[in-house]
């Protein structure tokens, strides 16, 4: 994966401290999700990637309930990272375990890097990839492109799985890698 070295990366865990995300049977999202970032972050790194991490423990952004916790992970990213160069936003997510909820990587309506970027993401992973109107894509402006990525459904029972999570988060490193190469090639 030679595309991701010197790649300046921010993996956003979602969820954390007061606010949870989904959960289910003692399951939460804010769990998976920082595993996750973690597994993914060492796994960038060794490719060579500098990667930032928006939380590195259990914890909130300070909002009074999740929608203002959001906005105050906004303004933290867009201050923290404003300046350094970063090439790609990534928010993990683990969805509801309706059955009508999406499993896969979003981007922004409009944004072409980022509609680039959630598509090599999902076809890596052998999901889809979505348009929506989410916060953490409208609203952060440090980096080239932004996915969230709904890992699974939060009743998976692989998710307590650190081998499986290490694969999902080779298929996310694989996907971030034909991004930078499609960009090379000037195909953003």
């Amino acid at each position: 994966m030679k595309e991701l070295k010197g790649k300046k990366i921010v993996i956003d865990p979602g969820h954390g401290g007061i606010h949870p995300g989904k959960t289910y049977e003692g399951r939460q999202e804010k769990d998976v999700t920082l595993k996750m970032s973690k597994i993914l972050e060492e796994l960038l790194e060794a490719e060579g990637a500098k990667v930032y991490l928006t939380r590195t423990r259990d914890e909130d952004f300070g909002g009074t309930d999740a929608d203002d916790d959001i906005m105050k992970r906004v303004k933290y990213i867009n201050k923290k990272y404003k300046g350094k160069g970063i090439d790609v936003l990534v928010s993990i997510h683990v969805n509801t375990e309706r059955a009508f909820n999406r499993i896969g990587a979003f981007y922004q309506e409009g944004a072409k890097a980022s509609k680039t970027l959630a598509k090599n993401i999902a076809v890596n992973m052998g999901k889809n990839s979505f348009e929506d109107d989410l916060a953490i894509l409208r609203e952060t402006t440090v980096a080239g492109a932004k996915s969230l990525i709904e890992i699974a459904q939060i009743d998976e029972e692989w998710l307590d799985d650190s081998d499986r999570l290490k694969d999902v988060a080779k298929e996310i490193a694989m996907g971030l890698n034909d991004y930078f190469h499609d960009l090379r090639l000037g195909r953003v």
